[in-house]
């Protein structure tokens, strides 16, 4: 593949005038009422100098270098009007998506995933309730499969020719399965240290599968120069704000399936898509009079790569970090770029909480997942939940709190514990005789 002609826009990319952006001023600066169009969204906003921006795929402020936001034209409204249920999963809520014509859209059914009530392990950690949003239904097993639509989509919507991402496990198989669905050449960096299950779904379906060596922070800088560059759309977490809007659907599906928010919301965080995709959605719905409160938003890092956590329970700046190695592959990232101190100041402005869990601490969180509520999932997929469990025994959470973890992969793409197995006999008073055991 010729990497220099991978990425053409069809049509010249157009910058608008910037200005000053305060929330309440979205009507004044873009169009009007947008309940009769397919997408509310409207363009881009500076979230360091507050320049505006017309709609275009742009992932840095031209006036500073700063992260950019979506921005939605947001209506007083209702469950009715905001969602629609001519399409499935995510894609219910294509209003506050960024993708304005459904012939863009490429989707595997991702979203509408389970919620699952866990009162044997709310019990034994000691709050009143927890809910489970676990992601492990989704088309490729993981969470990761939301994002993975909106990148395609933007991909598609804005005229590239291909798209890429480093990934250490879900996101490059994911990504690349999004791709070879939407029909849009992918070039896939994954982990030499990658799980085997995902790296092969990723050799099938990438239309170039690169494997390196070293650690995420190693290549991602490479990488994202080469997007700069406009050598493929970036499939990546650290900075496209059209990527990580399909997280922030679990936010819309929580809160539509509970009728409420949760006390406190636990999630796993790497870049951080997970987290700000999240909080973007909590704070919409705000803003559209469908809830009245943010729940307390929780960061979970693993020990061996916290820098968040670190920045957070100092009181000091945020500063990269070099990682360790961690079981929990998808959260080992010293250095998430722009979205660290902008998860940190989110943590700050609206008291929330950071904690980093142990390898061990993890290992028990899939254990107990397992036992209580008969959920595999993987090392990553449980960090948030192992968090819950060393606030609970902290007693850093009150005990008539309700609480949510999202629970972000299957465990059956990663690597499995020995099996434990009984050989027996196959007659019938043997077999008999394993059921007077039970």
């Amino acid at each position: 593949m010729n990497l220099d002609i991978i990425f053409k826009a069809k049509t010249p990319v157009k910058f608008g005038g910037a200005g000053k952006w305060k929330q309440d001023d979205a009507s004044k600066l873009f169009s009007s009422s947008q309940s009769m169009k397919f997408s509310w969204v409207q363009g881009l906003i500076c979230f360091d100098c507050g320049a505006a921006f017309d709609f275009q795929y742009l992932l840095k402020c031209t006036k500073c270098g700063g992260l950019l936001d979506l921005v939605y034209d947001l209506p007083q409204t209702n469950w009715a009007d905001l969602t629609d249920n001519n399409f499935q999963g995510m894609w219910r809520f294509h209003k506050v998506l960024p993708i304005r014509n459904p012939a863009h859209i490429v989707t595997l059914g991702e979203g509408s995933t389970a919620l699952i009530p866990a009162p044997r392990l709310a019990r034994s950690i000691g709050i009143k309730s927890l809910y489970l949003k676990y992601e492990g239904t989704n088309p490729t097993g993981t969470v990761k499969d939301r994002t993975s639509s909106t990148a395609v989509s933007s991909a598609k919507q804005f005229g590239a020719s291909a798209i890429t991402v480093v990934s250490t496990g879900n996101a490059g198989a994911s990504l690349a399965t999004y791709a070879h669905r939407g029909e849009i050449p992918s070039v896939i960096f994954c982990y030499h240290r990658g799980d085997p299950i995902k790296m092969s779904h990723m050799s099938l379906m990438a239309s170039k599968f690169c494997v390196f060596e070293g650690e995420y922070d190693d290549l991602i800088r490479s990488v994202d120069q080469c997007v700069e560059e406009g050598l493929a759309f970036d499939g990546g977490a650290t900075r496209n704000s059209f990527k990580h809007e399909g997280k922030k659907t679990i936010a819309y599906e929580v809160t539509e399936a509970l009728g409420t928010v949760p006390d406190f919301f636990f999630s796993p965080v790497a870049v951080g898509e997970i987290f700000i995709a999240t909080y973007r959605g909590f704070d919409e719905m705000q803003q559209m009079g469908m809830v009245d409160r943010m729940p307390t938003l929780v960061c979970c890092q693993s020990m061996q790569a916290q820098p968040i956590v670190a920045a957070f329970q100092s009181g000091q700046p945020f500063r990269p970090t070099t990682i360790q190695p961690t079981i929990a592959k998808g959260v080992a990232v010293g250095d998430p770029g722009p979205k660290g101190p902008r998860v940190l100041e989110i943590l700050r402005q609206h008291s929330g909480m950071a904690l980093a869990v142990s390898d061990a601490e993890i290992q028990e969180a899939q254990s107990l997942l397992a036992e209580s509520e008969g959920l595999w999932a993987g090392p990553t997929g449980v960090v948030s939940l192992a968090a819950l469990i060393q606030a609970g025994r902290n007693k850093q959470i009150p005990s008539n709190s309700s609480s949510l973890c999202i629970i972000t992969e299957t465990g059956l793409t990663s690597p499995y514990p020995p099996a434990q197995g009984q050989v027996v006999k196959t007659s019938l008073e043997d077999v008999r005789r394993l059921f007077s055991c039970v």
